[in-house]
């Protein structure tokens, strides 16, 4: 099943490719401590950065697999971190700045869930 759409042209304008099968894709991430994304399966990150004052992320997708949740989480400098866990790894996969009165930087990691 190929990967469905998230374009939101309301959000982004219009669409300026309909390329498929093994392309760089720019998503939209939430500023938000924990969230989860749609990606399609095995998405590469390759890049992650603010714009604009919204979060960015790239990847190299094949857009014939399915999606899938990927799951984040985004510390900030000083922040506390939870203890190493048993059933997944933080993995770092990049950085973005947010301006709440003064630059403010989070530190984005994935969690890699251990095979059982």
């Amino acid at each position: 099943m190929q990967q469905a759409d998230q374009w939101d042209t309301a959000l982004r304008g219009p669409k300026m490719s309909d390329a498929s099968g093994r392309v760089i894709f720019k998503y939209q991430m939430p500023v938000l401590e924990r969230f989860t994304m749609r990606l399609p399966k095995d998405a590469e990150i390759i890049r992650m950065a603010d714009q604009g004052g919204m979060f960015w992320l790239w990847a190299v997708v094949d857009t014939s697999q399915p999606d899938e949740d990927r799951h984040f989480h985004a510390y900030k400098c000083g922040g506390q971190m939870p203890p190493v866990a048993e059933d997944y790894t933080l993995y770092y996969v990049g950085f973005c700045a947010v301006h709440v009165q003064m630059e403010l930087g989070l530190y984005i990691f994935e969690e890699i869930r251990h095979a059982n």
